[in-house]
């Protein structure tokens, strides 16, 4: 059992989920509003990141140290601050739910994000810089767009009409609209089933999943938004200006078309690069959020409901905070529609070893992350606990991989320092 928040009870408490299901774990701090569930300072801390990016890519030209701190550093706080386990009780809920001042560090996220992504692509446009230069600053640039898919998928999972038109607007500079449609409408329905295309198999390599994942979320947000126009809107054909689809697809001409008649094409050659970047991280958040845990299906092609039991959680506190609580995944699939600030952990959910930014990095090493995933899911479909033995193990090994990670960021970053403004 992980160490429970030092600010919480540690007696086991009741709490029902909004939409009635069954009572779960949950831990409570004694205090009527503690600052780790009523502050929304921590959620300023992506737009902190932003600004260091900026700084060390535009004003520094130091890229790869900026992937440093994303991909060693935060993954070290991870493991160095306190684990997250404080849930809102029923009363702190719904003073949770209606506090404005939660949705100010999203909207505001997508607008400084909105900023340097133009800021950017103008500064590689309009000054000639090495390759070491180029790809970190395309990487890290592209890892910070693909966190903006955070904030947008928080905004458009509401009712209110502006949260979706910003959050929906936002994914348009990844060329992903249709993940407006599919996320909603096909992956939450479907989750954790064969008929889900962002939900990675047991041993399935991420190399295997993505092409699967893009092609068959495009394909599966067409056929949702064909049923709606044909069995709800009532239309002869889906071929029809209500067709949100066709939009979307016309979009993804028309917003490279508008980067290059501006930026040239250089300009949008560097914006398709930082869009295929962007939907690389978010299908690999995808991958690791459902990998290898299945719905039982109760009768031919009917599935038990969507349960606590099948997404993986990471306690991890500081990729929570920058992720707007993304790795409560859990409570977000159970009950689509709570407000970030307002998602619960629960011990009953399995736990990813460390936070997505660690975790997103172990999925790109298929080997390390079957030797430290696969003894979790298999622990966690025979509910029973890892053995001393496979604990050991499995520490080595993320030692040894987080080594490794700190060996060619730390190495990159050097070269910036080494040879700046060098041609290779």
């Amino acid at each position: 059992m992980p160490n429970k928040d030092t600010t919480t009870d540690s007696a086991t408490k009741l709490l029902s989920t909004s939409q009635g299901t069954e009572v779960k774990r949950a831990f409570y701090s004694k205090e009527e509003k503690p600052a780790g569930l009523f502050s929304t300072l921590p959620y300023y801390s992506i737009i902190g990141l932003y600004a260091l990016v900026y700084w060390l890519v535009v004003i520094c030209h130091q890229p790869w140290t900026a992937c440093f701190i994303v991909f060693v550093f935060l993954p070290l706080s991870d493991y160095v601050f306190p684990e997250d386990w404080l849930n809102p009780t029923p009363v702190q809920y719904k003073k949770l739910d209606d506090d404005f001042y939660f949705r100010i560090p999203l909207f505001l996220s997508v607008a400084v994000e909105w900023i340097y992504y133009f800021v950017f692509i103008k500064h590689l446009c309009n000054e000639p810089f090495d390759l070491i230069y180029w790809s970190g600053a395309l990487f890290i640039t592209g890892t910070l767009v693909a966190t903006n898919f955070m904030a947008a998928h928080e905004l458009f999972h509401k009712h209110d009409a502006l949260g979706r038109w910003v959050g929906g607007l936002t994914i348009t500079k990844m060329l992903y609209t249709h993940f407006f449609i599919e996320h909603q409408y096909g992956h939450h329905k479907w989750v954790a089933t064969p008929h889900d295309p962002a939900t990675s198999r047991f041993g399935e390599p991420l190399y295997h999943y993505l092409p699967r994942s893009i092609i068959g979320s495009f394909i599966s947000a067409w056929n949702i938004e064909k049923r709606r126009l044909v069995e709800i809107e009532e239309c002869s054909t889906h071929w029809h200006p209500k067709n949100r689809m066709i939009w979307y697809v016309l979009g993804y001409f028309a917003f490279p078309l508008a980067i290059y008649a501006y930026f040239g094409c250089a300009g949008m050659l560097v914006s398709l690069y930082l869009a295929f970047h962007a939907v690389f991280f978010l299908e690999s958040i995808n991958y690791l959020e459902h990998y290898g845990l299945e719905r039982k299906e109760v009768s031919p092609g009917e599935y038990e409901k969507v349960n606590i039991t099948h997404s993986w959680n990471a306690p991890h506190r500081i990729t929570n905070y920058v992720l707007f609580k993304l790795q409560r995944h859990s409570d977000h699939h159970e009950n689509g529609y709570k407000p970030y600030q307002t998602l619960a952990t629960y011990d009953e959910s399995p736990m990813l070893p460390n936070g997505y930014a660690f975790c997103i990095l172990l999925s790109f090493c298929p080997p390390f992350w079957f030797k430290i995933i696969n003894p979790y899911v298999t622990a966690h479909k025979k509910n029973t606990p890892l053995t001393p033995e496979e604990k050991a193990k499995i520490h080595a090994t993320m030692v040894r991989f987080f080594g490794y990670a700190i060996l060619v960021f730390g190495g990159l970053a050097s070269l910036g320092f080494i040879f700046p403004h060098k041609s290779f």
